[in-house]
């Protein structure tokens, strides 16, 4: 895909939709040659006709619509479209819209970040001619995404982010353009549950999506942040019960209507896509700079009194840090799927060997974990301590990546806490301090 950014024929397009924006269809359509996918989505009021008033309403099962759909959605593996989101009505002047290309790409089942995804395209307030590019992509592992206004390409790295290896994780950092033009629902384990579940389901009847015949189903259900009734309008291809678009009704603060607006155009599925489809070339000129979230949390500082905590080890057995008072403790915030920590772990075993009679306490806290520790260790043959559940006492300790290992003195107060440590620094460390203490 190419970026919006960089060319000349790209700057037309934008004209086009800018066009169209200030109310000059006239003018969009003459700019339409030269940029017809854009142009086919920034016009999608004009295709997305109804085939007559009420036709069809109320002739279908909204029920069986929906479950079709669900089961179309359920066997997608792989998914590319183009799309527009939009406010309308009442937030039609509060709502930027974003027009772009995504692709999305299912990972194993099981796999805590469901898919590989990637979006790119523009986005501007409605009325503004000031259009900014997005490119944000994210290939499993590792997010990318440009920051054209910084020539900086940010690079996200989720193995060592424990809160991050979700799929929410991941797209809290796609940022409003990219993250608004993801319909979920074509990656979702259920992707229709509480729509097929919902109180209120009609049938609207059929109308045409961008040259796509659609069924047309109203719902009610669950609720909005703000209390109301969640009500949304699914339109679903009548041929391949894919999805095409989803309007969500809202209110504004002063009761009056308008609703939300994600609408694609040439849905493909289940094609081959390529590694490099999740992935982003360093444009010319820009700059790699790794994500800090903000307001990174500090660690607990040397000289910090300890918290105490009591997690269970693999056994059901409970511990307590002030169990521990009178030994050095190390403490290793770890998990199966996070790269760093298990390189480390062999470090840790021969820690545990030269110091575990000598007064130290080596002990892995598993935390944020998506497999089975226990075994991990076991099969690895590390003896090591082992407690669960260590994300519990994550918001205490201010771990906000893994690995971050404390070690704490005799006294239960801090005397090291890092990212990471390598055996060499550890094992001066444990010395000095048993010598200090005579041991």
């Amino acid at each position: 895909m190419e970026t919006l950014r960089t060319n000349v024929h790209n700057v037309i397009c934008l004209a086009a939709a800018l066009a169209l924006a200030l109310g000059s269809r006239a003018s969009a359509a003459n700019l339409g040659v030269v940029c017809p996918a854009l142009l086919r989505l920034v016009t999608n009021d004009a295709n997305s006709r109804q085939v007559a008033p009420g036709i069809g309403a109320n002739t279908e099962d909204p029920k069986r619509v929906l479950r079709a759909a669900d089961e179309a959605l359920r066997g997608v593996r792989s998914v590319t479209y183009e799309a527009q989101y939009q406010g309308v009505g009442a937030f039609a002047t509060r709502t930027a819209t974003d027009i772009g290309e995504v692709s999305l790409a299912k990972l194993p089942v099981g796999d805590p970040l469901v898919a590989k995804l990637t979006a790119e395209g523009i986005f501007y307030q409605t009325g503004s001619g000031e259009a900014v590019s997005f490119h944000t992509a994210f290939d499993g592992r590792t997010i990318r995404k440009l920051r054209t206004q910084a020539n900086i390409m940010i690079v996200k790295d989720v193995e060592t982010d424990p809160k991050g290896r979700t799929l929410g994780g991941v797209t809290a950092l796609f940022g409003g353009g990219a993250y608004q033009l993801i319909m979920f629902e074509y990656v979702q384990d259920r992707p229709l549950t509480k729509q097929m579940d919902a109180a209120v389901a009609e049938y609207e009847g059929r109308t045409s999506i961008i040259g796509v015949l659609c069924h047309v189903v109203y719902v009610e259900y669950g609720q909005r942040p703000d209390g109301r009734m969640k009500r949304e309008r699914w339109f679903i291809g009548v041929k391949d019960n894919l999805p095409r678009k989803v309007e969500e009704v809202a209110v504004d603060d002063k009761g009056r209507y308008g609703a939300y607006i994600l609408t694609l155009s040439n849905v493909q599925v289940n094609r081959p896509l390529d590694d490099l489809v999740f992935s982003i070339k360093l444009p010319e000129g820009y700059t790699v700079t790794p994500y800090f979230p903000p307001n990174r949390p500090a660690l607990l500082a040397v000289g910090d009194p300890a918290p105490d905590w009591k997690l269970a080890d693999a056994e059901g057995k409970m511990h307590a840090l002030k169990d521990y008072r009178g030994k050095l403790v190390v403490l290793d915030f770890w998990a199966t799927w996070c790269g760093p920590c298990v390189q480390g772990m062999p470090g840790m075993q021969k820690l545990y060997e030269k110091y575990h009679d000598r007064g130290a306490e080596i002990i892995g806290v598993n935390a944020w974990e998506e497999s089975n520790a226990a075994a991990y260790m076991k099969e690895k043959g590390y003896t090591y301590g082992l407690l669960l559940k260590g994300e519990t006492i994550g918001e205490a300790y201010h771990i906000s990546e893994l690995p971050t290992i404390y070690v704490i003195g005799r006294d239960g107060k801090i005397i090291y806490g890092g990212g990471s440590a390598n055996v060499e620094n550890l094992t001066k460390l444990l010395e000095e301090k048993l010598k200090e203490a005579g041991i």
